[in-house]
């Protein structure tokens, strides 16, 4: 790991130019590159990345905007992944994602309704492991709390659309 940080500058650059990539197979690569060095990272070898979270952030936007769920599942989770063990690298921009990951949760017809759940649980695992992200912005808190809920409810829809349906091989008396 010293060796990797010696090149840190260098690192930067190249997952840049790669987050920038025309091709999205490409962007998730240095995307998960990028996640995989933060979570073994020392903190304080982390904050100089923070110029390239914009870029980060871009992968997932533009598989939402290619309708490309796959990758959007997997950009998503690498940016979980990153708040599991690194959450204070998402300090300065918390807001920022949280606006900009609101539109993954707001689209409801993908094949796989699990991915409305990933943005939501990256800002509570942020929010839960640094609590003042939100003490005093309380329109940040009341928009998490109003997409947690609405997840609930629609997952409740779910389930009790699932108990109307006849299931296979029931027969009636």
């Amino acid at each position: 790991m010293d060796h990797l940080v010696k090149f840190k500058a260098d690192l930067i650059g190249i997952f840049a130019k790669t987050l920038q990539h025309p091709s999205l197979d490409i962007n998730l690569a240095a995307l998960q590159a990028v996640s995989n060095f933060l979570q073994i990272a020392e903190g304080k070898d982390t904050q100089g990345f923070v110029q390239i979270l914009e870029l980060m952030a871009q992968v997932p936007i533009k598989a939402l905007q290619q309708d490309d769920e796959t990758v959007l599942e997997d950009a998503l989770v690498e940016f979980n992944e990153i708040a599991e063990i690194e959450p204070k690298f998402f300090r300065k921009n918390f807001k920022g994602l949280f606006t900009l990951f609101q539109p993954i949760v707001a689209k409801n017809d993908y094949t796989n309704n699990t991915i409305r759940h990933q943005p939501v649980e990256f800002a509570v695992t942020v929010v839960e492991r640094l609590p003042n992200l939100v003490k005093k912005d309380i329109d940040t808190l009341k928009s998490l709390l109003d997409l947690t809920f609405k997840l609930m409810i629609d997952i409740d829809q779910d389930i009790d659309e699932s108990w109307l349906k006849p299931k296979e091989g029931f027969v009636a008396d």
